[in-house]
């Protein structure tokens, strides 16, 4: 049975992180390439709101019993299996899932420029998981 507390506390991760990243998608692309202050606060909101989905959806897929992941980007589709996921949602988790492997292991390697395009993009998709995840936990059973 998933833990509702733990789940709560990582919704609100995402949402305090969501919100950070929202606030600074105002930056001009310009000023974004320019200011390495708002690319760090950018990239360590994306990353911890990214970690705290991919935490969440271990934890769903891993205590509702159907299955462990290999890999974190691999507990998106198991939610889309299941049903608590759309599938094109789950590809798109995914992908950030892969994102935020960059952030947090190859820095250098990172395009600031696909970057900025994120945070213009993808941050409904973050909003679009936490609103699943919660609609999930209004149908699961408290525990006894």
């Amino acid at each position: 049975m998933v833990d509702k507390d733990l789940i709560r506390v990582r919704l609100t991760h995402i949402d305090a992180n969501v919100g950070i990243l929202e606030g600074k998608s105002a930056i001009s692309r310009e000023d974004f390439l320019q200011d390495i202050d708002q690319q760090y606060v950018v990239l360590h909101a994306m990353q911890l709101a990214i970690q705290a989905a991919i935490d969440l959806a271990s934890h769903i897929v891993t205590d509702e019993g159907w299955g462990v992941p290999v890999r974190s980007g691999q507990a998106f589709a198991m939610l889309a299996a299941n049903k608590v996921l759309a599938t094109d949602l789950a590809t798109r988790l995914r992908s950030m899932s892969s994102f935020r492997n960059l952030i947090v292991h190859e820095y250098g390697a990172l395009d600031l420029t696909v970057v900025y395009k994120l945070l213009h993009e993808s941050l409904p998709d973050l909003r679009h998981f936490a609103r699943a995840i919660d609609a999930f936990l209004s149908k699961s059973p408290d525990p006894e």
